[in-house]
């Protein structure tokens, strides 16, 4: 029996080139998703928390039956709490805008909260309503943003990774080529 040569490449900078143009959308692609669910998942989890957000008041309106979720059996009945914002700063109120609150939802019932702001830009997450956080509502958030943000990462940071270190081995290629003479 005969070994077998490893299979190397021919230096030609094509090949490279190809597996860029290959990695780079997908890296765009993971790189919005990681955006667009991990980092909005941490935004919802330190307003919870009182750690960001803009600073304010709410003042409890109503609360209303509302349907959630979508398919695949996940999706129910719940109540949700609806107030105004009244900022910190003293700008304009917002009205109705949903509110993550511990406890009952009753009319007049003051809170101090975080205001985490629309995003209609983040095309996964549904973001296109302003929500306010007094406490609660930063427990679900914690699981996506910890499990998504892994599983993104571990999947996403492969394309990434490969769109950033193709164009660096690239020009390595182009450059030690070209003192070559045979």
């Amino acid at each position: 029996m005969s070994k077998r040569k490893p299979i190397r490449g021919t230096g030609d900078p094509g090949t490279l080139i190809v597996m860029w143009l290959v990695c780079l959308p997908l890296a765009w692609f993971f790189g919005h998703l990681i955006n667009d669910i991990p980092v909005r998942s941490a935004e919802v989890v330190m307003a919870g928390l009182d750690w960001a957000g803009e600073r304010g008041t709410v003042t409890i309106t109503r609360s209303a039956q509302v349907y959630e979720g979508g398919g695949r059996g996940g999706s129910h009945w719940t109540t949700h709490c609806f107030a105004d914002f009244s900022p910190a700063h003293g700008s304009g109120r917002l009205l109705d805008i949903r509110v993550h609150a511990d406890g009952d939802c009753d009319a007049g019932r003051v809170l101090p909260a975080r205001l985490v702001r629309a995003d209609p830009a983040n095309w996964i997450d549904g973001n296109d309503e302003d929500h306010a956080y007094a406490g609660a509502g930063w427990g679900s958030a914690l699981f996506v943003g910890l499990f998504m943000g892994a599983f993104l990462l571990l999947a996403g940071g492969i394309p990434i990774v490969c769109a950033v270190v193709f164009p660096l081995m690239l020009v390595q290629r182009l450059w030690t080529g070209r003192g070559r003479t045979s």
